[in-house]
């Protein structure tokens, strides 16, 4: 199985999380690692949305990433973690380097080395085929932005080490409550930041209609400004009417846009009612022809791995369950950007 769509901030066992922190000395509220893995389990009667699911969790594990030790021990545990739970065979790790350079202490250059000397570990020890997609915010600067942007083609695929393939791809993630993509001038930027990344040879995948922040209209702006070749979530597709879901449909068939879905975590931040919704949407989707593939986004954040989102997912599609989920398991090898 291969999980494209996996963030570092919030794949990585609290227990290496609480080693970091003690080893580095770090100051911090918890007294405990009791009281510390209770406050990053997230519960989805705590968590009111999709924004607080982002600020709530992830400035404590982004912090304490933030060097290069800790960037390399996290990367190894992701890949060591996935593949003994769940059997995974590919990963692409994703992250955003700016968030962990500590105020200008450290390079991004200095994070992104670490993370691939991790990931090189894990892929010699396990066999696992890894690479990077380093993320763009929404609640940075363009021109923080464009910096990852240039660092990330200069660190681009360098062949494939023992199966880790470097840095292979730009992403966008961050809160969508501000609806940026609604924004011409913020997308025009944002459309050149892609075009460059493309250009040199990285893939694009985006983070977009994973709430009613951006919705089936952000989708939409995205697809016809950027052309990803995966988008993360989409599952606001479910919610589109009329000629904009002509339109979306219409586009995520004709340019083979793959959608990373991420089932337990959009439950959590209540952007599905229950697990029946993700599979309503999968027969929508097959049924349209329009590609899938099914990823943990969090795992240790929302206590889940691969195999066990394959197994929600088929408890609800039932009978369908094996033509289905071998269907997305089709689209992850078809849509990788991993190269070996």
């Amino acid at each position: 199985m291969h999980d494209l769509h996996i963030h570092l901030g919030g794949a990585v066992p609290s227990s290496v999380l609480w080693e970091i922190l003690c080893d580095n000395g770090l100051r911090t509220q918890y007294v405990d690692f009791t009281s510390f893995h209770d406050s990053l389990t997230a519960r989805p009667n705590e968590v009111k949305s999709l924004d607080d699911f982002l600020g709530r969790y992830f400035q404590v594990t982004e912090e304490i990433q933030s060097s290069p030790s800790a960037a390399s021990v996290s990367a190894y545990q992701v890949i060591a973690k996935a593949h003994r739970r769940a059997q995974v065979s590919a990963v692409e790790l994703r992250f955003n380097p700016h968030k962990r350079v500590r105020h200008g202490l450290h390079t991004m250059d200095a994070i992104i080395l670490a993370v691939m000397q991790g990931l090189e570990r894990a892929s010699l020890h396990y066999g696992v085929a890894t690479g990077i997609i380093l993320s763009l915010g929404r609640d940075l600067s363009l021109e923080s932005n464009w910096q990852i942007i240039d660092t990330a083609i200069k660190w681009r695929s360098r062949g494939s080490l023992n199966g880790a393939n470097g840095v292979v791809g730009i992403d966008m993630a961050g809160p969508e409550s501000r609806s940026l993509e609604m924004s011409k001038p913020w997308m025009s930027e944002v459309s050149a930041m892609m075009g460059k990344a493309r250009d040199a040879g990285l893939k694009i995948t985006y983070h977009v209609g994973e709430s009613e922040g951006t919705g089936p209209e952000g989708m939409l702006k995205v697809i016809e400004a950027i052309h990803p070749d995966r988008i993360g979530h989409g599952i606001e597709l479910r919610n589109a009417t009329g000629k904009t879901k002509e339109r979306l449909i219409a586009l995520l068939r004709e340019e083979s846009t793959c959608l990373e879905l991420c089932p337990t975590v959009n439950l959590v931040t209540r952007v599905i009612p229950d697990y029946q919704a993700i599979a309503k949407f999968v027969r929508e989707l097959a049924y349209h022809k329009i590609p899938y593939c099914i990823n943990t986004d969090n795992p240790y954040l929302i206590h889940t791995n691969l195999k066990q989102e394959y197994e929600i997912v088929g408890h609800e599609l039932g009978a369908d369950a094996d033509t289905l989920l071998e269907l997305g398991k089709q689209h992850a090898v078809n849509h990788r950007f991993l190269s070996n």
